[in-house]
């Protein structure tokens, strides 16, 4: 029996695959304190939410009264995606671990793993784009030899920029290329879960309508684990990669190509998927603990959503259409209710905007 091959690896632990790629499994052998219970529990629940909210776009194709004029079109799909989550296997599978222990490298034991569907990595043609782009020359063919790197999932940083401003753009420049500081060249480089900044999408050429598509899925995203799954979406991931292979019948219809669509550009036809749940926890929507709980779940996550300090264009479209998206969810819920969740979002949406004033003007004052 072939051995599986390791993937990826994080906090909650490491990431493996078998040899035709169709599936992962992600083993809870990393850093104490982190549940691969809470993380499988918390992704049924979040395709549980995505499949509701794919049915409400379908059946609400106008709202007309409840989008406003900066909205995007209601029809609008969304690019999100999840995996297909199979199975949680724990150490009391004896028959499964009887089978699989002897394909982990030797010394591994039994420990709690999720089967998941795995997210298929971005194709040789746009590594080796990104790799002569963006890696140091006296690396690149060191880089594009290395086995790990064929294990690419690109992370899209909406929310922050490489280039950093200087003193002149600080004291009022409009901030353009002269006004920037180039960010330094590392000597280390890696195409695994490998950061694209908005100023890098900028860079290779991303037409900012295919950003916005990007922010709307966040923000659809975003608002159904908030209003349908009621978790707080903390340290959740999201990535850019192809789109299941069309053989894969095993896949929910969150994940089939027909379902939803793809975007190509530079970076080949991909999606966006969304991975990663063990840190998320549940909220209440009607309290100022749950207010609380979401801005600072949203501030401290990985740079993905758009802010204001990245790009006011993109937070504006992410601020429409979290609040369309969430207006979409309770539209059949009571008044009473349509107005306390509707309210909870905006005052979500405006805690994050006075988080990042109050983080600009300490920036510009010191």
């Amino acid at each position: 029996m072939s051995k599986f091959r390791r993937i990826g690896a994080g906090f909650c632990g490491t990431v493996w695959a078998e040899p035709d790629d169709s599936s992962a499994f992600k083993r809870e052998d990393g850093g104490p304190g982190r549940s691969l219970t809470n993380d499988f529990e918390m992704h049924k629940r979040v395709i549980q939410s995505l499949e509701q909210l794919h049915a409400l776009k379908k059946n609400n194709a106008t709202i007309h009264e409840t989008v406003t004029a900066n909205a995007p079109p209601e029809t609008s799909p969304t690019i999100i995606t999840i995996p297909t989550c199979y199975r949680f296997i724990t150490p009391a599978d004896t028959d499964w671990w009887d089978t699989n222990l002897i394909r982990f490298p030797e010394g591994y034991t039994p420990c709690n793993v999720i089967h998941a569907q795995r997210i298929p990595p971005i194709s040789q043609p746009v590594r080796e784009f990104l790799i002569d782009t963006y890696c140091p020359p006296s690396i690149i063919a060191e880089i594009k030899a290395s086995d790990t790197n064929r294990d690419c999932l690109i992370r899209p940083y909406l929310g922050r920029r490489r280039v950093l401003p200087t003193e002149s753009s600080q004291n009022g420049d409009n901030g353009g290329p002269s006004s920037r500081r180039p960010p330094r060249q590392r000597a280390f480089f890696s195409l695994r879960n490998f950061p694209l900044h908005i100023d890098q999408m900028e860079q290779l050429g991303i037409s900012y309508s295919d950003m916005e598509v990007y922010t709307r899925g966040m923000a659809d995203a975003l608002a159904t684990m908030h209003f349908n799954a009621g978790i707080d979406a903390n340290d959740v991931e999201f990535v850019l990669a192809p789109p299941p292979p069309p053989h894969n019948t095993a896949l929910s219809s969150l994940s089939e190509r027909d379902e939803y669509p793809v975007i190509s550009n530079v970076l080949g036809t991909h999606m966006m998927w969304i991975l990663d749940f063990d840190c998320c926890r549940d909220i209440a929507v009607d309290e100022e603990k749950g207010l609380e709980q979401v801005i600072t779940a949203f501030l401290r996550n990985d740079p993905f959503y758009p802010r204001p300090s990245s790009s006011e264009d993109l937070w504006r479209v992410f601020r429409v259409r979290y609040i369309w998206t969430v207006q979409e969810i309770v539209r059949d819920r009571t008044d009473a209710d349509k107005e306390r969740l509707v309210t909870f979002a905006e005052r979500f949406v405006k805690g994050v905007e006075e988080k990042e004033m109050e983080k600009m003007q300490r920036r510009v004052s010191s």
